[in-house]
């Protein structure tokens, strides 16, 4: 799975960050926000980037969002598979929880011959 499309894909996640764990929401829509997954069952942390979601995000309200794994060569992706529920991470600090609701594989352009 490292390093394969799959493993690139943008992932379509809805979350919800808890009140208490940080002083405000964080911004779902500047590109800037870069927690850590962590799948229900195992103990890997999995660094994503939130491209876009939910533009005002509040506390203890489901908020949806697209986020991109940002190792895919080096991290197996694979436990956020559909469905998979996952605990967010910012640090040793557990701000929140989702759900994977699906994926957008990359799509590959076939070179053209000339």
């Amino acid at each position: 799975m490292i390093g394969t499309d799959e493993n690139r894909a943008v992932l379509h996640v809805e979350v919800v960050f808890w009140s208490g764990k940080r002083k405000t929401p964080p911004s779902l829509v500047s590109g800037k926000y870069r927690p850590h997954f962590v799948v229900t069952g195992t103990t890997e942390y999995l660094g994503v980037c939130f491209l876009d979601g939910t533009e005002r995000c509040a506390f203890d309200e489901t908020a949806l969002g697209n986020v991109q794994p940002l190792y895919p060569d080096t991290v197996d992706y694979g436990p956020l598979e559909n469905n998979a529920e996952f605990l967010i991470y910012e640090g040793a600090n557990v701000v929140g929880k989702g759900r994977v609701l699906g994926r957008t594989i990359p799509y590959k352009v076939k070179p053209q011959r000339k």
